[in-house]
Order: C-alpha cells, then structure tokens, then sequence
C-alpha cells in the first residue's frame, strides 16, 4: 500500500481541524453541531413582559373556543362595564317559513265596457270644444248685436229712429232672435222704455223667447178699443214690454183692420220711446211691406248661403217704391273662412 492510501486513512481517524471564533488559527478543535429539536420536545423557554429576561417562563397558547361552549360575555347598553351578560341572538327565519302571499283580485275587462268608456270620454271632449266654440261664437254673435244697435238707434243727444221693423227676406232667417237680443240691448242702456212687438200674425214666436201668454196681444188690440197698455206685459228686470201676436189673428178679415192696425202703430209711438217690432218675411207676406210704411225704417235679415240674391234684391226695391227706409242688412249664420280668434282681431 502506498504512502497517500495510509494518510487518507489516518485523516478519516483523527477529527478534522478547522477554525471557528474561539478556535483561530493555529488553535485545533473539534466541530460540534447543534443537536434538532424532535417533536417530542416541550416548548424552549422565551422571555415575555410577564416574565423578563432572566426569568424562565413557558409560552402558553390560549385555548380556542370550541362549538360546545357558551357565548362569552360582553358589554353592552344594557350591561356596563363591570356587569355581565350574555349575548342573545334573534332567530333567523328557516327556509320552511313561507312568505305570505297577497291576494290580488282582477277584475275581468269586458271589450264592450271598454268601448263605452271611450266613447263616454271622447263625447265629453267634443261637447266641451263645442261648448268653448258656441262661446267664441256667441261672443262675437253679442259684439256684432251691439255694433248694429249703436247704428240704428245711436245715443242719447243723436237723431234715432224710433219705431223700426225687422223682417228676414225668405224664410225667418233667425229673424226673430235678432229682434229680440236688440230689444234687449236697447233696453239695457236705460235710455227710456222699449216695446217689441210680435207683428207676425201668422207664424207667433216671440212669447216663447220671453215664456209668456200669447192668448191676448196685438191681434185683440186691433180687435178691441181698449188702451194698449192693457195689452203689454211687463219684463220682470228691464224697462221692457212684450206686445206678443195674441191668439185671434185669424178674426182679422174684415175690411178697415190696416187702419185699426196704424192707429195702434200711433198708440205704441206715444207710449214708448223706442219700438222694435217682429214681422212676417217680406216674400212671403205683402202685409209685411204695408207696416213698414209705419216705421222709421226696416232692417232686413239675409241667411247666409240660403237667401238667394236676386230675391233680396228684389225686396230691396219694392221697399224703395214704397219709400220705406232700409236701415241696415243683418247677415245671418255667416260661415268664417279664417280662424275666428284672429277674426275678432280684425
């Protein structure tokens, strides 16, 4: 065996030198190793604040609650500090709870109620547009009335005609109306008493307007020889009396009624300050043409697209050969081509 093979031998006998802090170089010793704690072992001392250095304690864990113990103790509201008591928990709904259920009754929609309600609206809806549209019209209606009595009979201190006759040319035109709204304008301004007179023997309206007795008027008048006065009635809130046609007009056939009739033409003058009188169309009945030759002058109503023009062309000049005055035309249910809103503006 060789020299190197017996010194390795020799090394793998002896302890090996090395050099550690408290062996230098130069200085030989042993290597020792820290021996591993096994799990077997208790816990190694450490220094705590309740047990300082140089004192030995044991590290102690604090034993974690388990499910079978009681809820700890704590403070409250209820429990101040240095009272105890438990803590209380409310229980909680299980998923067997149901929740209540809110009955809901529907009501079955029948189509025909449905129909009806829509239809009951949208007739409240057309009656109300044509409420508001009969209000612009009978505004416009009660300006145009006003314009027309400020023509004829202008205002105090002003020559006026006194005793006039309305007659539509055809048909009635709403003849009897106009008469009537002027009478009632004409009476509103308290410039003296006003009378109308229901002159259309034949047709009677006007005591229906007024809601009076027809059963004594003019007719009895130009029948019977008492005073006028006793043949008027009187409007209960103006300074206007009715005369109305009366109910014997059918006993004024005989000969020397248009003289009974003037005389009492005469009567009403001096009793009223201003008469306004309803008569027959004047296509219709020549009676008519004869009674305006009594008055200071005749207004004619015209029916808008209804009237014919040469018929009222015609009237016009068989009153002008009866040297009749015509005060004015009335144009009756006039149809507005523009909006009425910018009409009145006009």
């Amino acid at each position: 065996m060789s020299r190197n093979f017996q010194l390795l031998q020799q090394m793998s006998s002896v302890e090996e030198l090395f050099e550690t802090a408290e062996n230098p170089t130069g200085l030989a010793g042993t290597a020792e190793c820290v021996p591993r704690p096994t799990w077997s072992e208790k816990p190694e001392l450490f220094e705590t604040a309740d047990s300082p250095a140089g004192l030995a304690g044991t590290a102690e864990c604090e034993p974690g609650p388990t499910w079978s113990e009681k809820p700890g103790l704590f403070e409250t509201a209820d429990s101040p500090a240095g009272l105890a008591g438990t803590a209380e928990c409310e229980p909680r709904p299980t998923w067997s709870d149901k929740p209540e259920q809110k009955t809901v009754k529907s009501e079955p929609i029948h189509l025909a109620d449905l129909i009806r309600e829509k239809a009951r609206s949208w007739g409240e809806q057309v009656q109300e547009l044509n409420k508001e549209h009969r209000n612009d019209l009978d505004d416009i209606s009660r300006e145009e009335e006003i314009k027309l009595v400020q023509r004829i009979f202008p205002a105090a201190g002003q020559r006026s005609p006194q005793m006039v006759l309305f007659s539509a040319v055809e048909s009635q035109a709403g003849c009897a109306s106009i008469c009537v709204r002027t009478a009632m304008i004409l009476a509103g301004r308290d410039d003296g008493s006003v009378c109308v007179v229901d002159a259309n023997l034949q047709s009677p309206c006007l005591h229906h307007y007024f809601g009076i007795d027809n059963s004594k008027g003019l007719a009895e008048a130009v029948l019977e020889s008492l005073p006028i006065r006793d043949f008027v009635q009187k409007h209960p809130e103006k300074d206007l009396w009715i005369l109305p046609s009366g109910s014997a007009a059918g006993q004024l056939g005989f000969s020397g009624v248009y003289d009974r009739l003037r005389s009492r033409m005469t009567e009403l003058r001096s009793q009223f300050k201003y008469v306004v009188i309803h008569s027959s169309p004047l296509d219709l009945d020549s009676a008519s043409i004869l009674l305006s030759r009594w008055t200071d002058g005749v207004v004619m109503v015209v029916e808008a697209d209804t009237t014919r023009r040469g018929t009222a062309r015609r009237m016009k000049q068989d009153l002008e050969a009866a040297n009749v005055r015509i005060l004015g035309v009335v144009l009756n249910n006039r149809s507005f081509s523009i909006p009425e809103a910018l009409y009145r503006r006009l």
